[in-house]
């Protein structure tokens, strides 16, 4: 599949319904995301558990859904190992309302807390930047998506794509300082042996 497709939320939507997840595309791959950024390798014998946990109540998905999943996991990981920053967030499109789009930024940072604490339930053993970059990440999930306010849609388009840019470094710099270093020492240890 082609990383267009595989990023593509309304195929994710469509495909989620017809296997009866109940979680949305967003929070497949904000789960994958934070496990990743946690250190968790790009395994997807070790994240599927997980994933199968939280988003279909420990039952195994089928055949063709879990081989979608097992190419997001390997997309996702590559994009955040990418040195060019290229992570692609699986979000709606911009031609989607404001409102949708929100709520599925805010689905897909929840998730992606929720796999970062399955590794690392610690924080103080973390960086200060990684500990700044999850309290700002948990403040996304405060946005509140049904407030009317006086901003006109070019501004609220902005400071959308504004959080999303945001959202995407700080993802990032918990990848880079613990995902990666967390795993390069796994790798290590394992080829010391």
């Amino acid at each position: 599949m082609t990383s267009q497709l595989l990023l593509n939320y309304d195929h994710w939507t469509s495909q989620l319904d017809q296997h009866s997840v109940m979680a949305s595309a967003a929070e497949v791959q904000g789960l994958i995301a934070g496990m990743l950024s946690a250190g968790i390798p790009a395994d997807a014998g070790t994240i599927l558990p997980v994933l199968y946990d939280f988003l279909n109540d420990g039952q195994a998905l089928n055949t063709h859904l879990k081989g979608l999943i097992e190419q997001l996991i390997a997309e996702t990981a590559k994009q955040l190992a990418e040195e060019d920053y290229s992570l692609q967030l699986l979000l709606p499109s911009d031609d989607d309302a404001m409102a949708e789009r929100l709520e599925a930024m805010i689905e897909w940072v929840q998730a992606f807390l929720v796999g970062f604490a399955i590794q690392q339930t610690d924080l103080s053993l973390v960086s200060p930047d990684v500990r700044e970059a999850i309290d700002q990440l948990t403040e996304v999930t405060r946005i509140d998506i049904y407030t009317e306010d006086d901003a006109s849609d070019a501004e609220n388009e902005e400071s959308y794509f504004l959080v999303l840019e945001h959202m995407r470094l700080l993802v990032l710099t918990c990848f880079n300082e613990v995902g990666q270093k967390f795993t390069i020492s796994e790798v290590a240890a394992k080829t010391l042996h």
